[in-house]
């Protein structure tokens, strides 16, 4: 088994399952999963992990997300996106000062409904899959945190921005707002992730190698999985043979919280909690595998 985190560039026009799949053969491993879906017409950062390394998803600090858009103002799509455009309507141009003036109103907390081409639950059944099959149903409100919003560039009737969102938010949902508060329809022509976290294509990484994806080369990085792990060490050596063994036991003179501990074989993910209990978040971890 291959244990490994990589943060992958994922193209466009390829679900991310899809691109996941030619990732498991390049690599060798069955084993895999990624921290948040990206859609087919979207490109950018995907987190994946590898073996015993999917399982360190979770505990990554992959929040907020950072993302480029382009919004087609006058285009309508029951997706959101370009992929399912049914209509576009001419629109006369806006004042850029009115553009940064609406996009200036989303930062904070904003409530939106989820787009129905999403996935989200509905009774156990993805709200994509309800959607193709024109099945109605209702979304629950929902509410995101936009950190930061700027727009990058204008040329009517297509506008450009870059956005810093909670975890869970949808980047569509944003176009959706800004058109509607423009007081036209919008639908989004091209997303890009950058970042989740402090994770991007262009942090500093241990190694790089490339996907050839359709004759198209796309860089992958590989990701130190300890330093990684957004939690403070502790040095447990004493207390390996316990470790190792998944034992309980108690660190009286260690206050609450999340530790990394690191041993020559094998690192854990521990809680300490109230009462100075330990709990095994994530027990005897694997190193990382080379390439």
């Amino acid at each position: 088994m291959k244990n490994l985190l990589l943060a992958a560039y994922k193209p466009t026009n390829i679900s991310s399952n899809h691109f996941l799949t030619h990732l498991k053969t390049h690599i060798g491993e069955k084993k895999a999963g990624y921290s948040g879906t990206l859609d087919p017409f979207a490109s950018g950062l995907l987190v994946v992990g590898f073996g015993h390394h999917t399982r360190l998803l979770p505990f990554l600090e992959l929040n907020p997300k950072r993302y480029r858009a382009t919004l087609w103002l006058g285009a309508h799509a029951p997706s959101l996106d370009r992929d399912s455009i049914d209509s576009v309507c001419a629109i006369a141009p806006f004042e850029v000062a009115q553009i940064i003036e609406v996009l200036d109103s989303l930062k904070g907390e904003v409530s939106y409904t989820p787009p129905r081409f999403s996935a989200k639950h509905i009774n156990g059944t993805r709200a994509y899959k309800l959607a193709r099959e024109g099945i109605e149903f209702a979304l629950q409100t929902s509410t995101m945190q936009v950190y930061d919003i700027t727009l990058c560039a204008y040329n009517h009737p297509f506008l450009s921005f870059e956005v810093c969102i909670s975890k869970g938010g949808y980047v569509r949902s944003i176009g959706e707002m800004i058109a509607h508060r423009l007081g036209v329809n919008g639908a989004l022509s091209a997303l890009h992730r950058i970042s989740e976290g402090t994770i991007s294509l262009h942090a500093p990484t241990t190694s790089l190698f490339y996907l050839t994806f359709h004759t198209i080369r796309y860089p992958c990085f590989i990701i130190d999985s300890q330093n990684a792990l957004p939690y403070e060490n502790i040095d447990l050596s004493a207390y390996k043979h316990l470790i190792a063994n998944g034992a309980k036991f108690s660190l009286q003179n260690t206050k609450s919280g999340v530790y990394k501990t690191y041993f020559e074989d094998f690192f854990s993910i521990i809680k300490v909690l109230a009462n100075k209990e330990v709990r095994y978040l994530y027990n005897r971890i694997p190193y990382a595998d080379t390439l």
